[in-house]
This record gives structure tokens, C-alpha cells and sequence, in this order.
């Protein structure tokens, strides 16, 4: 049986994605729900798994290939199926090219038979980069296919498409474009001094949405101080009956998403976006987390995350972090967030000064628990576990006693925590 490998929709606004690269060969065998390739889109790379086991008869597009959702991107065969089967690397396909031999595979428990076919040419090749900027600039099909390319066999490059550009907008320098990755260093560079890579989707995405959030917001960081020695014993001594009863571990974070969901509802502009001179306060809480990636960060939001307790908090924390390090995030799982926690601190760093995740206003950052000498109210010395605690705000919208509060509120609830909402 023949089952199709298609480009799955990821998002209700993702339409198309890139095949960044094939993870097996044709001819290589196929476990059910083993990943077979990766798709990259602007947003989030992600795995596109098998839906059944067998044979990787057929690859139909070539790595850097953008194509729609539901287009069909490989073969999978199962026992006693004649497929047609690409024998060679088909990287770049071009029309004008020599077309890459195909060979025709029956594949059973037995043997496989082969035999050689020529397959039909396809579409002028655009690379991710040049369709990401054409998507940017408003730039068609169709007016792609009419630039001239200076690249290898005609393929028009970033430059031939940024040239075109030019002419068209005689560099209007009173709009405003994204981070492009043509701006240069003064300093020379080549392959014999440095290694030199493209960045990916995901890395282009964060850095054009990092510049645009410190354009757009006049950022201001606030540091505090938590005392956790409290809920740190407590998570110690409870770890071992919630890992039997869940199935997880107990970190902190389920601890700092509940303390700040109950501050967001208490200091609700934190919850809040601007457009334009409109104030949009949020009847939800939409509750983005940061999740770093090899290949960058991602922020799965959970969404109405005021309406969970303690223990759905917990197992949505955990589902939408497994399968962001499994890359089984859809779009739409990425998106609609009203406030962002960002978590340094499990890599051992104080403290941090983030950067807004727009349209948000606010993005706080947890550091290190350290144990450190304190002197109590009381006036005696204490061995504490204490954290620092910084959170960024939008100065357009969110003033310091705005943000004073809401870091007090968070603070108050992560020191007198409420145990019982857990039920260990």
C-alpha cells in the first residue's frame, strides 16, 4: 500500500512550509510515527512523523522546497506495493537541469525489483530566503518569475531580489522593513577564517521579532527578590508522590505559572496589549512559555490558563514543553499569548533583562534558587533559598508602580504559597 507523506497544516494562519531536510533516504525503512523529515516555516520547525511503517520509496520534494499544506511530499510503501522510487540527492530540482533517474521499487518481506523511469520537471526553484523576503515585500509569483537571476543556471538570488526591490521602491526610506540578513559587517570574512551558515527560519524569525519589540517598546527592567526556602522544601518533599502520581516531575515552573496567572488577574494591564492609541485589555490569560531549542526559542502558550488549578497548570507545562523539545507544536499552539515567563534560571543565571514577546507588555524572567545567609526580621541569621526575579515592561503602557505591584503580588505568592490547591 502506498501512503503519502503530505505537508501538514500547522497553523490556521501557515499555508505552505519549507522542507528543510529529508531524516532517512529512499530505501530506508520506517517505524511508525518515527520522523521522516523536518518543516521549516517562518513561526516554528517542526518533525513530520509516519503515519505508518515501511519502505521511503519515494522523495517528491527536495530540501529548501516551500510547498503548500496538504501537497504531497514523499512516498511510504508498504508490503507488496510497486512505487516509483528517486534514486540521487535532489537538493536543488530545476526544470532546465538534466531530471534526476527514478527507480521503480516493489517492495515485499523478499526482495525489491528495480527498474529506471525519467520523472516529469517542476517549477522554477526559489530558495526559502528568497520566498521569505517575496512574502515580505508583497512580491508574487509571478512578478518572481520575471526578475532576472544571476545565480547558478538563472536562479534569481537574495540580491537580484533585493535589487529588483530597489528599482521598484526607488529606496523609499520613510518605510520601515523587516531585519533583513543583507546588512554587513565592516570586517572581511571568508572560509578560511570562519565557519559560515545560514540562519534558519526560526533564528530569522526571532531576530527580525527581537529588533521589532525594542524599536516598537521603550523597555524598562525591574529586579526583586523571592524568597522560595518554603515552597523549595516543600517541592522536595512532596517530588517523589507527585512523579507516582502524575507521571512527570515536580519543577518550579507549575509553581511560578500559577503565581503569576493569580497576579495577572489582580494587575490586569499586565495582561494587556496596545494598537495604536487603543488599550486592549485581555479577558483571558493567555500564558506564553519560553522554551529553548536547539535551533532557537519557542513559546507554547497555554491558552486560559486562568481557569486551570494547580495540577492542570502542571500538565499543560509539561505536554506543551515535551512536545516543543519533540518539535510536535502546531502554529496555532505558538500564538495568542497575553504574557510570557522565561526561565533563565534552570541554566544557573541570576537574573536577566528579557525582551518583550509582542504585542505583550510584559515578559518576566525567574534566575537561580542560591542558598545564601540572611539577616531575618527578627534580626537573627538564616540560611535562605533566594531568588532573583526581573520582569520587563512596556513604559508606553505599564508604569513602575504598575510593575512594582505585580512583582509584589508574584512574589507573595510564590513566599506564602497555597499547598493545599496541589492535594499531595
Amino acid at each position: 500500500m502506498r501512503i503519502e507523506i503530505v505537508m501538514p497544516k500547522l497553523g490556521e494562519s501557515v499555508m505552505e512550509g519549507t522542507v528543510a531536510r529529508w531524516l532517512k533516504e529512499v530505501g530506508a525503512p520506517v517505524a511508525r510515527d518515527e520522523s521522516v523529515l523536518e518543516i521549516s516555516t517562518d513561526k516554528i520547525d517542526t518533525d513530520v512523523p509516519a503515519i505508518e511503517s515501511g519502505i521511503l520509496t519515494e522523495i517528491l520534494i527536495a530540501e529548501g522546497t516551500t510547498v503548500s499544506v496538504g501537497e504531497t511530499l514523499g512516498i511510504i510503501t508498504t508490503d507488496g506495493e510497486e512505487v516509483l522510487v528517486e534514486t540521487d540527492n535532489i537538493d536543488e530540482q530545476k526544470p532546465d537541469q538534466e531530471r534526476s533517474p527514478v527507480i521503480n521499487i516493489h517492495v515485499n518481506q523478499e526482495d525489491i525489483a528495480i527498474s529506471t523511469i525519467i520523472p516529469p520537471s517542476r517549477d522554477r526553484f526559489y530558495s526559502p530566503l528568497v520566498r521569505r523576503i517575496a512574502r515580505q515585500e508583497h512580491v508574487s509569483h509571478h512578478e518572481l518569475d520575471t526578475i532576472h537571476g544571476t545565480g547558478i543556471n538563472g536562479r534569481v538570488t537574495k540580491n537580484d531580489l533585493l535589487g529588483y526591490l530597489k528599482v521598484q521602491t526607488k529606496e523609499s526610506s520613510s518605510t520601515e522593513k523587516p531585519l533583513r540578513s543583507d546588512q554587513e559587517m565592516n570586517r572581511p570574512y571568508d572560509l578560511n577564517v570562519a565557519d559560515i551558515t545560514t540562519m534558519n527560519n526560526v533564528r530569522m524569525s526571532i531576530a527580525e521579532h527581537m529588533v521589532r519589540s525594542k524599536r516598537i517598546s521603550p523597555h524598562v527592567t525591574s529586579v526583586s527578590e523571592v524568597d522560595m526556602t518554603d515552597l523549595v522544601r516543600y517541592r522536595e518533599k512532596v517530588k517523589e508522590a507527585f512523579l507516582k502520581k502524575e507521571g512527570f516531575k515536580l519543577t518550579l515552573t507549575p509553581f511560578f505559572i500559577s503565581a503569576i496567572v493569580d497576579a495577572l488577574r489582580k494587575n490586569p494591564i499586565i495582561n494587556a496589549s496596545l494598537d495604536g492609541d487603543n488599550i486592549v485589555m485581555w479577558k483571558h490569560v493567555n500564558f506564553g512559555m519560553a522554551v529553548g531549542l536547539d535551533k532557537g526559542v519557542v513559546v507554547p502558550v497555554i491558552q486560559h490558563a486562568e481557569a486551570m488549578n494547580f495540577l492542570g497548570l502542571a500538565r499543560s507545562a509539561f505536554d506543551l514543553a515535551t512536545r516543543a523539545h519533540a518539535r510536535r507544536l502546531s502554529v496555532d499552539e505558538i500564538q495568542g499569548g497575553t504574557f510570557t515567563l522565561t526561565n533563565p534560571g534552570m541554566w544557573g543565571t541570576l537574573f536577566g533583562t528579557p525582551i518583550i514577546n509582542q504585542p505583550e507588555v510584559g515578559i518576566l524572567a525567574t534566575g537561580a534558587v542560591k542558598k545564601r545567609l540572611e539577616v531575618m526580621e527578627d534580626e537573627t541569621m538564616a540560611i535562605r533559598s533566594i531568588m532573583m526575579m526581573s520582569l520587563s515592561y512596556d513604559h508606553r503602557l505599564v508604569d513602575g508602580l504598575n510593575a512594582a505591584r505585580f512583582t509584589e503580588s508574584v512574589t507573595q505568592n510564590l513566599e506564602i504559597f497555597d499547598y493545599d490547591q496541589i492535594g499531595l
